[in-house]
């Protein structure tokens, strides 16, 4: 199993036996998830409402308690800077939010890596790699994802003996690929994406090249060592035969004389015939010759595409012997979806499907940063698989849910409390201010772009209700509010984002080219240019921007809280099977550069 001295020190001496993470206050899981939930529940009025709709849904008046809102709007900006980490408190603050502030960061799931980052063995991608291949397209986030995730898995998988790995919501497969040619792992890569696949089978291709090429030269440099020993113990050899033959020469050179009047008679005999083949076997040289030419001329006088697919299909063949030959292993792609309602069969059957020649009897799941359901589909198909004998995953984007859903609880005590969370408020667990507002420019460029956004939002929203609303007139429907639209507004790139005139004119451009090659909103007809829109944020109260901020950073201490309740509860399901199972919440990546950054982990006991 595995080497608890060695776990201890990704967890911490203190977790270990509980194999829980939590805050220094809780000894007891349960308790912290009671605590945890209260909290969420006391304070759902900051998550249930989109700060997009601040002012259709008039949150600052409605919502945020009286005594908190000057103290709050009289923050300055380093104040506003630090107010996501729960460190700034003032004496003078209302009772009730220094409590709000010092209770939700009391709650927030522990984050910092136990490990030191100097005692992480893989450090440097040049140094510790011997394929650039594997880093093509990386960004440094990824990489440091990469390289931490990696080597813990490496680590688990060398105790635990799985006999395969299977990658799950792999994407282009970065994870897979390192742990299949740094580690020399038998590799799975499962994702629903057509496209991921094809960019990580493109991926595998480059980094296969390379690396048979690497092995390749160094079977040569082998072969070249072997050859170059085998010459030395030659030349020994010969300096020793060079004493014999000197005393040997004198009789030879008697025996020589006669034999070479011999020999001369029959070397010219010899010759004659030696000639006579030589013309034979250049006229067979000339035949083959013949053969290759008319070859080559089919290739290129027929179907060039056929011709290339042939070409193509003869290197993957010579590519997979000369794999084959050095022991390198290949990925096995697969394109498809995995559900929480599959039998112990279901995914051994999409396994053999894919690549039937492969060892199934123990698997590894694995996957890195899965999304929305993904995670509890992996954890329930681990426990009800008997072939899958671990599980190490690290959740993200909670709410890639469908639109209209709830947030699905796991463990039973969680869903006994009946919390709901819907798409609002896992959004929101996974918003992290941590790297986006870590200095007094970005904080202002982050809380002016919101301020746009919404402004936008209203916007839009009320010209598409004035628009039904005389429809409706018209044909006598009844009135009902439209609260949505279809346009992707986000992420508009800081160079189009200067003042608020080029951003809304780079909003106005990103929906025509929506409407037009995406057929979003055909019936709303948007404006020329985007003077309507710079027109109706004139004449906007400006001081509403500080207020927009002060209710987004209310809701950054809550964010973790409710990501901490998600992560806690796969923990606590997974603990309900304790008798057969082990369990651990690990964090693995340095949190300033991956927020998203807890392990689960679990492996079943091997029965006695």
């Amino acid at each position: 199993m595995i080497n608890e001295i060695l776990l201890k020190k990704y967890i911490g001496e203190e977790n270990f036996k509980s194999g829980c993470i939590r805050p220094n206050k809780y000894k007891d899981s349960i308790q912290y998830a009671d605590d945890l939930i209260k909290f969420i529940n006391r304070y759902s009025f900051l998550y249930e409402n989109r700060s997009l709709d601040f002012f259709r849904d008039n949150i600052w008046e409605r919502l945020i308690p009286e005594e908190w809102k000057q103290p709050l709007l009289d923050m300055t900006d380093e104040e506003c800077v630090e107010f996501h980490s729960g460190t700034v408190l003032k004496d003078e603050w209302p009772i009730q939010l220094k409590t709000f502030i010092a209770d939700a960061t009391e709650l927030w799931i522990p984050k910092n890596v136990y490990l030191p980052d100097d005692q992480w063995t893989l450090q440097d991608i040049k140094k510790d790699f011997g394929l650039d291949s594997l880093f093509l397209g990386m960004s440094d986030k990824k990489i440091h994802e990469i390289l931490r995730m990696s080597e813990f898995v490496n680590m688990i998988a060398k105790q635990l003996n799985p006999n395969e790995i299977v990658d799950i919501g792999a994407g282009e497969a970065y994870l897979t690929q390192i742990l299949n040619h740094q580690f020399n792992h038998s590799m799975t890569a499962i994702d629903c994406s057509e496209s991921f696949i094809e960019g990580a089978i493109k991926r595998q291709s480059l980094i296969e090249n390379q690396r048979i090429k690497k092995e390749l030269k160094k079977e040569k440099e082998k072969e070249k060592e072997k050859e170059n020993s085998n010459n030395t113990i030659t030349n020994i050899n010969n300096n020793n035969n060079n004493n014999n033959n000197n005393n040997n020469n004198n009789n030879n050179n008697n025996n020589n004389n006669n034999n070479n009047n011999n020999n001369n008679n029959n070397n010219n005999n010899n010759n004659n015939n030696n000639n006579n083949n030589n013309n034979n076997n250049n006229n067979n040289n000339n035949n083959n010759n013949n053969k290759n030419n008319i070859k080559l001329k089919y290739f290129l006088n027929g179907n060039n595409e056929n011709n290339l697919n042939e070409i193509k299909r003869i290197k993957e063949i010579e590519k997979k012997d000369i794999m084959n030959k050095l022991n390198v292993k290949s990925t096995n792609m697969c394109i498809t979806t995995i559900s929480t309602d599959m039998k112990n069969d279901d995914f051994l059957n999409i396994l053999n499907r894919n690549d039937a020649t492969k060892n199934y009897e123990s698997i590894m799941l694995i996957g890195l940063h899965t999304c929305g359901i993904l995670p509890p589909t992996m954890i329930k198909n681990y426990l009800q698989c008997s072939n899958i004998d671990s599980i190490i995953d690290v959740g993200c984007c909670y709410y890639k849910i469908d639109t209209n859903s709830n947030h699905e609880f796991m463990s039973d005590y969680c869903i006994n409390k009946n919390l709901k969370l819907g798409p609002a408020p896992l959004k929101l667990s996974c918003e992290a201010s941590d790297s986006s507002q870590k200095d007094i420019e970005s904080f202002k460029y982050s809380s002016r772009i919101h301020y746009y956004r919404v402004i936008l939002e209203d916007w839009i929203l009320n010209e598409m209700n004035k628009l039904k609303n005389n429809n409706n007139n018209n044909n006598n429907n009844n009135n009902y509010l439209i609260k949505s639209h279809d346009f992707t507004i986000r992420n508009i790139s800081k160079n189009q984002s200067k003042d608020y005139k080029s951003y809304y004119n780079a909003a106005l451009i990103r929906m025509k080219r929506q409407q037009k090659e995406q057929s979003i909103h055909l019936d709303f007809k948007l404006p020329e240019t985007c003077e309507p829109i710079i027109s109706y944020f004139e004449k906007q109260n400006q001081n509403q921007e500080k207020k927009i901020s002060v209710f987004l950073l209310l809701r950054s201490l809550l964010a973790p809280v409710l990501e901490s309740i998600i992560v806690l509860d796969r923990f606590l399901y997974l603990d309900q099977f304790s008798s057969t199972t082990q369990s651990f919440i690990i964090p693995i990546f340095n949190k300033l550069i991956s927020p998203r950054n807890l392990i689960i982990l679990s492996y079943k006991k091997k029965k006695q």
